[in-house]
């Protein structure tokens, strides 16, 4: 499948990247990327590919294709700011056989920049009431995150035979607690180093190690965990406060006017893209039917 944009045609492949560079964006913000979002992530592959070639079609109808010569200084640009070409590479996950690739999407992105920031107001300013209203509609985005305050009983076997004996002096010590022994004397009685917090403090999703975060965010408060094994050694723990998310008042909020600019700029961006559509021929065709 591909499209034909006002006589330029748009090869499946293109769409095929997008949709993995799509799938791969929202999998490294921790979402679920399985197959049952595969047709929501292919209706954000065919948008964006469509809006991107047409306002780079406008953009060089109006202003000219940019030099490469430009392509190539801003390139260098970016690879200074990031320390150098390697640096660059490593930074954003590329390597040396991408620099063509890297060339042609920082040419569509300049591009497309030129023409939006020389049809949209670059001043937009939201009212007060405007950035309330930002606020109400977003509410989720502004909610504090989730924490709990862990205590721990911690064993670091000294070897291998070691390991079978701290799993059962703690799953021993374990059925203790569950019997009312107190949680603080148990770990200054059995914990393997003395230099080691009891109490961790409150911790947020994201802070610690995976394996603990699914236990102890999963606890109620003065519950005592199974014996966890980490690379590190043995735990317990003990889950003795927690704080649930709540809304952060709006006077607390840092950027938020900004926020609500870009959103402002971005339904402007929109209101473009659907101009340029009203007046654009796009067709859609399957790869069988250009054989």
């Amino acid at each position: 499948m591909g499209f034909i944009i006002n006589g330029e045609r748009i090869e499946d492949s293109e769409l095929e990247d997008e949709f993995e560079s799509i799938k791969e964006h929202y999998q490294s913000m921790g979402e679920v990327v399985c197959c049952d979002r595969d047709d929501e992530f292919w209706s954000f592959a065919k948008d964006n590919v469509i809006n991107r070639t047409l306002i780079e079609q406008k953009s060089n109808e109006k202003y000219g294709p940019i030099e490469e010569s430009e392509v190539q200084a801003r390139f260098e640009e970016l690879k200074t700011e990031h320390g150098g070409e390697r640096e660059f590479l490593d930074n954003t996950g590329f390597n040396t056989g991408d620099l063509p690739m890297i060339l042609r999407k920082l040419k569509s992105s300049m591009t497309i920049d030129r023409y939006l920031n020389a049809e949209i107001d670059g001043s937009l300013e939201p009212t007060e009431e405007e950035i309330a209203d930002f606020y109400q509609r977003n509410q989720d985005q502004f909610m504090t995150k989730e924490e709990v305050r862990v205590s721990q009983i911690f064993i670091e076997p000294s070897s291998q035979e070691a390991a079978a004996e701290a799993y059962k002096a703690l799953r021993d010590l374990r059925e203790e607690l569950l019997e009312g022994k107190d949680f603080t004397e148990a770990a200054r009685e059995h914990g393997s180093d003395s230099n080691r917090e009891i109490d961790l403090g409150f911790m947020k999703q994201g802070e610690t190690m995976p394996e603990i975060e699914s236990i102890t965010f999963s606890m109620r408060v003065n519950e005592i965990s199974p014996v966890i094994a980490t690379h590190y050694g043995f735990h317990v723990f003990k889950v003795t406060d927690r704080k649930e998310p709540h809304l952060i008042p709006l006077t607390e909020l840092d950027g938020i006017a900004e926020q609500a600019a870009l959103e402002m700029r971005n339904l402007e961006i929109e209101k473009l893209i659907e101009a340029i559509k009203s007046e654009s021929q796009i067709e859609e065709f399957t790869s069988e039917s250009t054989h």
